[in-house]
């Protein structure tokens, strides 16, 4: 299950399904409102996306899944493990990180729900372009384009919905040192989310832990690093 992050949508890991579902079996699900997915009118909270989860593995009649979680995605796919971790061949934080957010970190979330109920499309148009490192915008900025005009779809109450919902996760340290499966890390050095240091020192942690770490990269590995980062995907489903 390939789990997408904040402002993207399942269309992000055509690529990889591609190649991928050439030996696995692979779901990539739209969270909620994302891509196809509505926008739930009771709340939004992390815990609730990692419900949503396991009600597609359990309509898909699938008992044990190997996850890759591209940043919100990784905290949607932690708190699946942390619920259903009878389910998990393992689990894989890509550009994600285990810890919650810090005061520092929560202040600039509400900050940033202020500004997307002000102009939701502004803020994309800042936002996306800051997840990839320096150097690779320019040459992506196809895809850079392509992904705020797909964000622009989302609506701002989505938007903010899922930022709270991202300040008000709880952190994740213990299930990483107590897991009995495998757990990867995918991390760029200059990644501006999420500190390569940190997640380095996360990695410590599991029994048996994975990892990748990738120089001129940014939050973005799958188009900034695509072949990669889909190599390491494809051995750690194999494990």
């Amino acid at each position: 299950m390939l789990i997408h992050g904040y402002t993207e949508h399942q269309g992000i890991w055509d690529h990889f399904k591609q190649q991928l579902i050439k030996s696995f079996t692979v779901i990539t699900p739209d969270l909620p409102a994302h891509g196809k997915s509505e926008f739930p009118a009771y709340g939004l909270t992390i815990e609730f996306m990692a419900d949503c989860l396991m009600a597609i593995l359990k309509n898909e009649k699938i008992t044990k899944a190997t996850l890759i979680g591209h940043s919100m995605g990784g905290y949607a796919m932690l708190s699946f493990a942390e619920q259903y971790s009878e389910f998990c061949n393992g689990i894989c934080l890509f550009h994600s990180t285990a810890r919650a957010d810090s005061p520092e970190i929560k202040t600039n979330r509400e900050r940033t729900i202020e500004i997307i109920s002000k102009n939701h499309t502004g803020f994309l148009y800042s936002f996306i372009p800051d997840l990839f490192a320096v150097s690779n915008r320019e040459r992506l900025q196809t895809e850079i384009d392509s992904l705020v005009e797909k964000a622009a779809e989302i609506s701002p109450e989505g938007l903010a919905a899922c930022m709270e919902a991202m300040k008000d996760r709880q952190g994740s340290i213990e299930l990483l040192a107590l897991a009995n499966f495998p757990v990867g890390f995918i991390i760029g050095k200059q990644d501006s989310r999420v500190s390569c240091d940190a997640v380095l020192a996360q990695s410590a942690l599991p029994k048996q832990s994975h990892v990748l770490i990738l120089d001129d990269c940014g939050h973005m590995g799958y188009l900034e690093k695509p072949e990669e980062t889909l190599a390491f995907i494809r051995y750690f489903a194999s494990l």
